[in-house]
């Protein structure tokens, strides 16, 4: 349904429980996919940080409309909303006392694109499930996490995780070529049609032109420009990423790039579209030996141009 035909409960009177369950399920296509039973929120509970939080219903959604009413729903009602893949968190990111929302049961499609150049992938598939698709083309994704067995897309892109060797030009921000979101209001936008940024203007006004506010604020800033640009020439995976506002232009491009890094505080992605990498035909492991930690950490830059 569409998210503004969603109407808030009652705030007074009435089993409010009841309630909640009645709006969630007009929210999504299967009813059956809203679970308000004890031993379904329990398992649901935490994550895999030492952190419990009872969530009042968990919702397996299924499309990104649904997630969009289930977004809308949540904000009439004020009720927090949190959206769960892999669970792999250590920090306690996909735990809440709130609504949370099963977005991996439903999201593991993937297709790969020009010969395995590219693949879209949804956000409930692992990092090795989409590594495995890309195999026979001798390509895989940028980021190689050490959870790649069990993290999945949305956590990656969430988190702009990286791993130990993909360094900086081959993370989930630098290799990610477009995302369809789906924002609190329930507006969806996918970045790589050809009127996506006449689309986010239009449904949202006031997000489109703050974007470009802040855009041109930092970038008639010297000072702001050069902090950005240096803090993110590193390895820099916490955070919204900034250099966004430097490195794009159009608001829904900036936009789809802040996503990546924000923890879904400002959306839910529901499909990524990435260009992979090569994967090398041979791998080797060495080890030098220095004198002291001044004459390692010197030795960087030519390690780094090396290829390293």
């Amino acid at each position: 349904m569409s998210p503004a035909s969603v109407v808030p409960p009652s705030p007074a009177g009435g089993n409010r429980a009841g309630e909640l369950a009645e709006l969630l399920r007009s929210c999504v296509s299967d009813p059956s996919r809203v679970l308000t039973g004890v031993p379904q929120r329990a398992a649901a509970a935490h994550d895999a940080s030492h952190y419990l939080l009872d969530p009042q219903a968990v919702v397996r959604a299924a499309s990104a409309q649904e997630v969009g009413a289930l977004m809308a729903a949540a904000r009439a009602t004020g009720l927090p909303l949190t959206l769960r893949s892999g669970g792999t968190s250590l920090s306690g990111q996909a735990g809440t006392d709130g609504l949370l929302v099963d977005v991996r049961t439903h999201w593991r499609q993937a297709e790969v694109l020009d010969d395995g150049l590219r693949i879209r992938v949804q956000p409930g598939l692992t990092v090795r499930q989409a590594n495995a698709r890309l195999a026979r083309h001798g390509r895989r994704l940028g980021p190689d996490p050490a959870s790649e067995s069990a993290c999945t897309i949305g956590g990656v892109v969430a988190n702009n995780s990286s791993g130990m060797t993909c360094g900086t030009q081959d993370n989930t921000y630098r290799t990610l070529e477009s995302l369809e979101f789906v924002l609190a209001s329930g507006t969806i936008v996918d970045s790589a049609a050809h009127d996506a940024d006449g689309l986010l203007r239009a449904r949202e006004p006031e997000l489109h032109a703050g974007l470009l506010r802040l855009r041109d604020r930092i970038r008639a800033s010297e000072t702001s420009r050069t902090t950005i640009a240096h803090q993110f020439s590193m390895k820099n995976t916490m955070g919204y990423a900034l250099n966004s506002f430097l490195d794009h232009t159009l608001p829904v491009d900036i936009l789809a790039h802040l996503m990546i890094g924000s923890e879904g505080t400002l959306g839910f992605v529901s499909h990524a579209v990435f260009r992979t990498v090569p994967v090398m035909p041979h791998a080797s492991t060495g080890l030098l030996m220095f004198s002291g930690l001044a004459e390692a950490t010197d030795a960087l830059p030519a390690l780094l141009a090396a290829g390293a």
